[in-house]
């Protein structure tokens, strides 16, 4: 769109993203890249300096944001393949093809969580360049990793492992040098690891793994640099040692106790909580080659069940909650991520529209667009999808790939079936019939 075109998107339902019941009969006037105005739809003008876009009842919400994401993972099932399964050149491209397919999945952004080879860096110049399609992107750092928990670390890992595709860090000085050159790159958000994880080789989920005072060294050169920290924290010491370093996001939490979840709301950090992943891999992980026991042997059944415990409190806390997981894994394929969406309400009880606010709202705010997108108001971003039923009345709405129309960001037609009617034409592009937006 235009710096001076204007669409009026007219009988439209609006999910505005803030947690709230949708509000029927509405009409929602785009001007340039930015929301102009919201008004019930019998007092939207007739005629003027505008496209009208009759949309018949369809819902209109904000562009969601996934807040943690290995775009280059394509179906990798263990550690090793996340980093060796494709050279870079291939892991690029199915970056590419991942990045596109948020977008047919109604993201319009995407924060990175630990980036291969710095892929993050390289899709964000590509998209902004309009070399490929795809969303937003806040990019994340590669994963700055140490070989071990302190008094076993090992030097044989850290020169087994490229530099270029994930440094290992044991040395203090070097982690400030790795900092400041993943920055320089374009990383927004360096990713750091206060705890193990059960399903990695150095560490398990109540382990530590970088230090204290490791943790601190991050958070100060990065801050000073303006980037923000996030950490893999699933362990109850490793959360609260991020938490005493200053880090930005809690990646996981999955061991978060009640004074962890008070101390988080306290400080404002964002939790984005795991759930999806560790579900589907104890469920799916024999498909893909891991035996009973390994599955057994897991902690994430545990994980799962304080999870469920402890969202519905984070919310009732004000916490700043952001969906995304480990998608990229064999049994969490990116595509997915309305699947875990679907899963807050079923397994945890929350409300379809307090997750739309978590993908919507907060998703905007951790990926750095906190007061300009993820709501549907005036002066945000026009960073908008059109589905034709609405997604807070039934959130499965988000797993069904032919209930979205459209994609818009900054008021331009990126994704989906319908676009938007050009200035020229007198044609109306989309009539509902039997209910669905369809193209006409």
């Amino acid at each position: 769109m235009t710096a001076d075109r204007r669409l009026l998107l007219h009988d439209v339902t609006v999910q505005e993203g803030l947690g709230r019941a949708s509000l029927p009969a509405r009409s929602v006037l785009v001007a340039g890249d930015r929301v102009e105005a919201v008004l019930p739809a019998a007092e939207a003008p007739s005629d003027g300096d505008f496209v009208r876009w009759d949309l018949g009842g369809a819902t209109v919400m904000p562009g969601m944001t996934l807040g943690h994401t290995h775009i280059a993972y394509a179906d990798v099932t263990t550690g090793r393949e996340t980093l060796f399964k494709y050279r870079v050149p291939e892991a690029a491209l199915h970056a590419a093809r991942h990045c596109a397919g948020l977008l047919e999945c109604g993201y319009t952004a995407f924060v990175g969580a630990g980036s291969v080879a710095g892929i993050d860096m390289a899709l964000k110049n590509a998209v902004e360049a309009g070399v490929i399609r795809g969303p937003r992107i806040t990019p994340c750092s590669r994963d700055l990793m140490v070989s071990g928990p302190p008094g076993r670390r090992s030097p044989e890992l850290k020169q087994r492992m490229p530099r270029e595709l994930m440094p290992v860090v044991d040395v203090l000085g070097d982690l400030v040098t790795y900092t400041e050159e993943e920055i320089d790159q374009g990383a927004e958000i360096i990713k750091v690891f206060s705890s193990g994880d059960d399903t990695f080789p150095n560490a398990r989920s109540d382990e530590l793994l970088f230090t204290r005072e490791e943790l601190t060294t991050v958070v100060e050169v990065a801050h000073r640099r303006g980037a923000r920290v996030r950490a893999h924290s699933r362990g109850l010491e490793g959360i609260r040692n991020a938490l005493a370093a200053g880090v930005d996001v809690i990646d996981h939490a999955t061991y978060a106790d009640d004074a962890a979840l008070d101390l988080i709301a306290e400080r404002g950090v964002f939790v984005v909580p795991s759930l999806f992943q560790p579900d589907r891999l104890l469920a799916l992980g024999e498909r893909f080659g891991k035996a009973p026991d390994y599955l057994e042997a897991l902690d994430f059944k545990d994980e799962i069940a304080n999870t469920l415990r402890f969202l519905p409190k984070a919310e009732r806390l004000g916490l700043k909650i952001v969906p995304g997981d480990d998608f990229g894994f064999a049994w969490t394929p990116h595509g997915t991520y309305a699947d875990e969406l679907v899963m807050y309400v079923e397994r945890a009880g929350i409300a379809p529209e307090t997750v739309i606010k978590w993908a919507c709202a907060n998703g905007a705010e951790l990926a750095g667009r906190g007061g300009d997108a993820g709501v549907v108001a005036p002066g945000r971003l026009a960073d908008l999808v059109v589905w034709d039923r609405d997604p807070a009345a039934d959130l499965t709405v988000l797993q069904d790939r032919g209930a979205l129309r459209s994609v818009l960001i900054g008021g331009r037609h990126v994704a989906g079936p319908v676009a938007p009617p050009s200035p020229s034409s007198s044609a109306v592009p989309a009539a509902v019939r039997g209910g669905h937006l369809t193209p006409a």
